[in-house]
């Protein structure tokens, strides 16, 4: 089987995962902190990796260290 890749998440999708607004999401992104930081940019969109996202949340977790 080929290489299957998962499809970047939106800003919209990411925020509802991770239960903030999109604004919010900007915000970070702007201030280069948080899961706003992980965007990259696509011509002129935000998209996320799931895997960038994912191993964040779990760096976050209480008392994971």
């Amino acid at each position: 089987m080929g290489d299957v890749r998962r499809s970047l998440g939106t800003p919209e999708q990411v925020s509802a995962y991770v239960g903030l607004s999109v604004n919010t999401l900007y915000d970070q992104r702007r201030r280069g902190v948080d899961v706003g930081a992980l965007a990259v940019r696509v011509g002129r969109h935000l998209r996320w990796y799931w895997e960038d996202v994912d191993e964040f949340l779990g760096s976050q977790r209480v008392g994971s260290q």
